[in-house]
């Protein structure tokens, strides 16, 4: 009768069993079990509990595999790590090659600091994904402290196998995303310990592969992106580096895990959803404000940051029971509270008061107010308090609990790794802006926003100048204002910083822009436009105003400047445009740069006020512009050949290739078109054109068994941006099949100021190559004598200017006389260039000059004529 006679209990009953009426009861697993006498449900109750044991079972195994583990990125921790690893040492052979790896994270408090902890949490987790996926499943990886990693290789073939598992993991740290911002990459150090080189057993290898590691951050190589680590075998003098009790080193400090409380996770998800939901950041973190305030049944919280441009702290963001924007009486309460205020804050960041009596002077402000108990929590940005966030209770004192506390903690890291990042790009648009509108040198306005000023400055003109009346303007005895764009140079400025200096030119550009500052009287309209370029929108009512503005500014800059640099003469150059207010105010700053550069090679300070000519001009060259490309394809460019002549007896030993355009049958000389193609860079297409056509001239004259001559052609300053040139000089020669040095590179001396290092390097590449090379216009600069030290080239050509006279003044005669003697001690010939009269061509002769050229001998010809002179 008595059922349990035969069945025995089950496994798990903690009391006797019962026997009532027909059935037998008994507990199992916090269970009341009813057995029937006859055992007819006995079967579904010993199922139920098998079922319930197997799931005992499972949880058991669970916890004990979760107590391998590390929580947070589910890597074995740091004494199961050991735990393994001894054991698996135990039974390995000698002869076999594992490795023990440390990995330490570089810098990464920063992440946390900057990104948040949150944030720094996610990213252990991904590196601790990606090492399982990059790792054998026989391998063993471990997490050992904060940011410190164990990586253990089982069974290593080779010593560079392990270098390329190094690599890997150096490679999984680099990848790893870390937000946005660049400055956060990650890197890591490695310190490699290899069994059994270094060690039989963990505590050895742990021991050396610590001391690798601490090697390796102090001597990473600085232009590696990537490397392995440090091996301890590689290490010299080892024994500085080890540390018996590196194992318990390493640990990762417990705090209250994130996320254990529901308000945690609660917060957590309605910051992150509410965060992706919104490009307003303010509008979020006062949502979040106000959550944690309602949370906390509080009456009031506000964030106080500190602001870079004051002393002190101020409120940025405040919310309280009835109202999400502080108003005047709230903002002057507080501006009293943080003026001077000095926050100090717990290890852990947080600063509470239960009450807050007559003794805490340091919070009297805020006890005036009504506050009575106080909790802030401090925002850090790389050690640097920035801020915190501050709950106020008005109603009670109170004391916070820990829950409050840990909370409270989580609350301030997510709303601070949202408010830094958005301090960040507030701090970037603001640089931004500053970079954009304002010069960093002379802190005037950019070109950019000159234009927005400019056109304010002639829009509110243009409303005074309607509202005034006739009547108005006859009693007043005055016209309405009306607006002018004035283009200002310091002419031939890059001289002036060769010879005093950049620095000294940077402080002349300051001083220019001090005066034309001071002198605008509203402040704006001035603008530094590039290098010594400046630009001022100026209202007049007659256009004297504006001339005596552009004198003033002379006057005042040329005695500044005398004062400081005697003897050095400085030549501003003003272009003026009265603007039309329905037109872009673009088309009067173009129109005042073209006045300016029709006197910037004065000999004196001036003025240019833009008119018709100037349009005509303008248009002209807009034609050019336009017809151009066109114009190449028709060949309307044409070549005409300029004789060189020996001085000695007047035979002919050379040509210059000159390019005229023909269109319409009109020839325009190249002054018209060159300095524009040499603007818009057309000039380079033109040049090749006419190397090519140079090259089928000599190539006719070769199968025509005629005299050959060298050619010489023009480089002009813009080839030298093109490390090719010289390249392509040489491939359209070969093309041909002519002899280089039948072809002359002409390099004006103007090209060598200006880009010395690549006119020079140029030069040298082509006399190698055995083109012959000549320096045009010598004598034209201010460092000719200078230059002709460097200058390995075959001919200098003498500048016309030289002989602008038919009797040349003594002077004159010296320093030809004296270049010529200079010139041939260095190996080199000398042609004289616009040579007109006899005079000049006898001197010349005299004082040994080789070679020249000028309409004594012949002014530029077509082709089909020079060749009757071969």
């Amino acid at each position: 009768m008595d059922f349990f006679i035969t069945t025995p209990l089950p496994e798990g009953v903690i009391s006797n069993y019962v026997q009532k009426d027909n059935c037998a009861e008994f507990i199992c697993n916090d269970t009341i079990y009813c057995v029937l006498i006859d055992g007819g449900n006995w079967e579904e109750i010993r199922q139920e509990l098998t079922h319930r044991k197997e799931l005992k079972l499972m949880e058991k195994n669970r916890i004990m595999e979760r107590e391998k583990l590390d929580s947070l990125t589910g890597l074995y921790h740091k004494e199961y790590s050991r735990k393994v690893i001894e054991e698996f040492l135990r039974t390995s052979a000698s002869e076999q090659y594992h490795a023990l790896m440390l990995v330490d994270i570089d810098n990464f408090d920063v992440v946390n600091e900057n990104l948040g902890y949150l944030f720094g949490d996610t990213v252990l987790v991904n590196i601790a994904e990606a090492l399982r996926k990059n790792f054998y499943d026989t391998d063993i990886a471990s997490r050992i402290g904060g940011d410190e990693f164990l990586i253990f290789i089982k069974n290593v073939s080779n010593v560079e196998l392990l270098k390329e598992k190094a690599r890997i993991i150096y490679s999984v740290f680099a990848n790893t995303y870390t937000g946005e911002n660049k400055n956060y990459k990650l890197s890591c150090s490695i310190g490699i310990s290899t069994y059994p080189k270094e060690g039989m057993n963990f505590q050895e290898l742990f021991l050396k592969a610590d001391a690798a590691l601490l090697y390796d951050r102090e001597n990473k190589p600085d232009n590696e992106e990537i490397h392995f680590g440090h091996f301890y075998g590689d290490i010299a003098n080892p024994g500085l580096y080890l540390d018996n009790e590196c194992f318990h080193k390493y640990q990762i400090n417990r705090t209250k895990g994130f996320g254990s409380n529901n308000f945690d996770k609660e917060i957590t998800a309605f910051a992150f959803d509410i965060m992706s939901r919104t490009k307003d950041v303010n509008s979020a973190i006062n949502l979040l404000l106000n959550k944690v305030r309602v949370q906390f049944g509080c009456s009031q919280i506000c964030i106080f940051e500190y602001a870079s441009d004051s002393p002190d702290f101020m409120m940025t963001y405040f919310c309280s029971n009835d109202k999400m924007e502080a108003g005047k009486k709230e903002k002057e309460e507080f501006s009293d509270y943080l003026k001077g205020h000095s926050f100090t804050f717990s290890e852990s960041g947080v600063y509470s008061l239960t009450e807050i009596t007559e003794d805490d002077r340091k919070e009297e402000a805020l006890k005036k107010i009504g506050v009575k108990a106080l909790l802030q929590c401090a925002i850090f940005e790389n050690d640097v308090l920035k801020g915190c966030i501050s709950v106020h209770d008005y109603e009670k004192c109170r004391n916070w609990s820990d829950y409050e506390l840990d909370s409270f903690l989580t609350i301030t890291k997510i709303i601070s790794s949202y408010l830094l990042k958005f301090r960040a790009s507030e701090r970037a648009s603001r640089q931004l802006y500053i970079m954009k509108n304002f010069d960093a040198l002379t802190g005037l306005p950019t070109l950019h926003k000159f234009k927005k000023d400019a056109s304010s400055i002639i829009s509110s003109t243009e409303s005074n100048g309607e509202r005034k009346t006739l009547s108005q303007s006859i009693i007043n005895g005055s016209t309405a204002d009306k607006s002018a764009i004035i283009y200002l140079d310091i002419t031939k400025f890059k001289y002036l910083n060769n010879t005093l200096g950049y620095e000294t030119g940077d402080k002349i550009l300051c001083d220019f822009a001090a005066i034309i500052y001071e002198e605008n009287k509203s402040k704006e309209g001035i603008a530094r436009i590039s290098d010594d370029n400046f630009a001022v929108c100026l209202t007049y009512q007659n256009e004297n105003q504006i001339i005596d503005y552009i004198q003033n500014i002379n006057d005042k800059f040329s005695q500044i400047q005398k004062s400081k640099y005697p003897g050095t003469k400085f030549i501003v150059a003003s272009g003026i445009a009265l603007v039309n207010p329905k037109e872009d105010i673009t088309v009067a700053i173009d129109n005042a740069n073209v006045a300016r550069k029709t006197v910037k090679n004065a000999s004196q300070s001036t003025y240019c006020f833009f008119d018709i000519n100037m349009q005509l001009n303008l248009q002209r060259e807009a034609e050019i512009n336009n017809t151009m490309e066109q114009a190449l394809k028709d060949k309307e460019f044409v070549v005409y050949l300029q004789p060189k002549v020996n001085l000695q007896d007047n035979s002919l030993v050379g040509a210059e290739a000159l390019v005229r355009w023909i269109r319409d049958g009109i020839i325009i000389m190249p002054g018209d078109f060159i300095p524009i193609f040499e603007n818009n860079g057309f000039v380079v297409n033109l040049d090749f054109y006419i190397y090519e056509e140079v090259c089928k001239i000599i190539k006719e004259w070769m199968s025509q068994g005629r005299k050959l001559v060298p050619i010489s052609v023009n480089v002009s300053r813009v080839h030298l941006h093109d490390e090719r040139f010289v390249d392509e000089i040489k491939k359209l020669v070969d093309s041909y099949e002519i002899p280089y040095n039948l072809l002359e590179l002409e390099l004006t001396e103007s090209i060598f100021l200006n880009n010395t290092e690549a006119a020079l390097s140029a030069m040298r590449k082509l006399r190698s190559l055995g083109f012959g090379v000549s320096i045009d216009d010598f004598g034209a600069g201010y460092s000719s004598l200078n230059l002709l030290k460097d200058m390995a080239t075959d001919v200098i050509k003498l500048d016309k200017e030289f002989f602008g006279h038919d009797n040349m003044q003594r002077e004159e005669q010296i320093i030809v006389s004296s270049i010529i003697s200079m010139a041939k001690q260095l190996n080199m010939k000398v042609l004289s260039e616009g040579v007109e009269t006899q005079n000049q061509s006898d001197f010349l002769k005299s004082v040994l000059c080789d070679m020249a050229q000028g309409y004594l001998f012949s002014k530029p010809i077509p082709v089909s004529e020079f060749e009757k002179l071969l």
